[in-house]
């Protein structure tokens, strides 16, 4: 398997990020591109450089993409993640930059040159790959299969029905979500049913490494909001990590396939993933939306992660 992570780092990306750098090769992973999102994708860009450099893993390519979406302007989340995207976390400096070529100039260059079909797992907006496909909906037939972080039935995170990573762009979501990939959709329907209990990070800081030091702090960081707190009273989810977790087991989650279209239209409803859950639309499946999960394999490969990297 050869796959993109495509980011927008954000404490959780971070853990989504050193989960696949734990257990894939610099062959497997092609590259990190990133995307305005959590932060303004200079600060993202950065970050990625970092969480590979405190991995050891600077012989993946970073590829800065796109700084707002495609038709509107740039919502961020530093209330959540920090205006440093990794709410102070001690990743260290980054020794290299990112690669010259811009993301969607490499992602449609990757696509059209590739021998075999390529993974692409979005951790934020889905403004890149949705710029792509837009310009060349042909290469649709060169993706193996599209795992995302977004959306949920009936229910959001930023607005009582959308969440964060759809409502920044929803017209890429739609895009994508109307390509004829094989998508996968991590939602908050499952990604609220996986907790980081103060027992679950025991566990990954018992590792004793500075990556089991940084995950805890990256997902310990977000308990102290009253929002999370209210509603999350025991931990928080790791929304992204579900994506390339899916990747080392894909037991992680079953689910269904289903129509799942998304709102561009509506002020009340605006990013809402309007979710066939009963199967009554008449439009056609087009996305695989997990419904469940195993939480405790979850924080076992975060723990493994922590274990296995520095």
């Amino acid at each position: 398997m050869k796959f993109i992570i495509d980011t927008d780092p954000g404490t959780d990306d971070a853990v989504a990020i050193l989960i696949a750098l734990a257990h894939f090769s610099d062959e497997e992973i092609l590259a990190l591109t990133t995307v305005a999102g959590n932060v303004n994708v200079d600060v993202g860009t950065r970050n990625a450089l970092r969480i590979l450099e405190h991995s050891g893993r600077n012989n993946i390519p970073v590829y800065k993409g796109e700084a707002v979406p495609l038709n509107r302007d740039l919502l961020t989340a530093e209330w959540v993640h920090g205006t440093d995207g990794l709410n102070g976390v001690g990743f260290p400096d980054p020794s290299k930059s990112e690669e010259a070529t811009g993301a969607v100039d490499y992602i449609t260059q990757l696509l059209q040159k590739s021998e075999e079909k390529i993974t692409i797992c979005i951790l934020g907006p889905m403004t890149n790959i949705g710029k792509v496909l837009d310009s060349n909906p042909e290469l649709a037939k060169n993706i193996e299969q599209i795992i995302f972080m977004g959306g949920g039935a009936g229910f959001g995170n930023h607005t009582p029905v959308a969440e964060f990573n759809i409502l920044v762009d929803p017209e890429a979501a739609k895009i994508v979500l109307n390509s004829g990939v094989k998508l996968v959709m991590m939602g908050l329907d499952v990604t609220h049913q996986a907790i980081s209990t103060k027992e679950r990070l025991s566990k990954i800081l018992d590792t004793g490494t500075l990556t089991g030091e940084h995950c805890v702090a990256l997902m310990g960081s977000l308990a102290d909001l009253d929002i999370v707190k209210e509603k999350f009273p025991d931990g928080t989810p790791v929304h992204d990590a579900f994506v390339t977790a899916y990747l080392v087991d894909s037991s992680l989650t079953s689910g269904e396939l289903t129509n799942v279209e998304v709102e561009v239209d509506s002020e009340l409803t605006l990013g809402q993933t309007v979710v066939d859950t009963n199967q009554i639309s008449g439009r056609s499946k087009n996305v695989y939306w997990m419904n469940k999960v195993d939480d405790e394999k979850l924080f076992n490969i975060i723990t493994k992660t922590a274990s296995l990297l520095p």
